[in-house]
């Protein structure tokens, strides 16, 4: 039993003894005595430069202005079967003076107004039925059109203003 645990020693003793020849070399060269591959400094500096030397060039005078990507427009009667790849615009200054830069739409609270009613119980469960079976997309558009079809028919909104 002697016998292995010496040799045990022995054999642990070189390896440290290795391990401590690696430390004081890797230290004498400046290196961690991590385990790494480690790579001298000059050599680093000159791939940095290879890359630069092959990196395309911009003339001085003119600046490189990254393209902009406009945002796919989707309809939803549509669906999404026309799926594309999305246009590059060129910045505003260089854009065609023709294009027309579309207006904002006024804020929520501007175009809308809040009205509580109440709805018989037949016509509200009419406007319920064709919410939840898809053949109105929203309630207030339904009652905005109504309204504004009656406007029209008994009072002339729309017609001279």
């Amino acid at each position: 039993m002697n016998d292995t645990k010496s040799i045990l020693a022995r054999v642990l003793a070189q390896q440290e003894a290795k391990k401590a020849a690696q430390a004081a070399e890797n230290q004498q060269q400046g290196a961690s005595t991590e385990r790494a591959n480690v790579v001298p400094l000059k050599a680093v500096e000159r791939k940095i430069q290879e890359r630069r030397n092959h990196a395309p060039k911009s003339t001085e005078g003119q600046k490189a202005k990254p393209l902009r990507v406009k945002p796919r427009q989707t309809n939803k009667a549509e669906g999404t079967d026309k799926v594309g790849k999305p246009e590059t615009v060129q910045p505003p200054s260089q854009q065609l003076p023709s294009m027309k830069i579309p207006k904002r739409q006024a804020p929520f609270e501007k175009r809308y107004r809040r009205v509580t009613t109440y709805l018989e119980n037949g016509v509200y469960d009419k406007v319920q039925q064709l919410y939840e079976s898809g053949e109105i997309d929203r309630i207030s558009n339904l009652v905005n059109t109504a309204v504004r079809l009656y406007l029209m028919k008994h009072y002339g909104y729309g017609s001279k203003e």
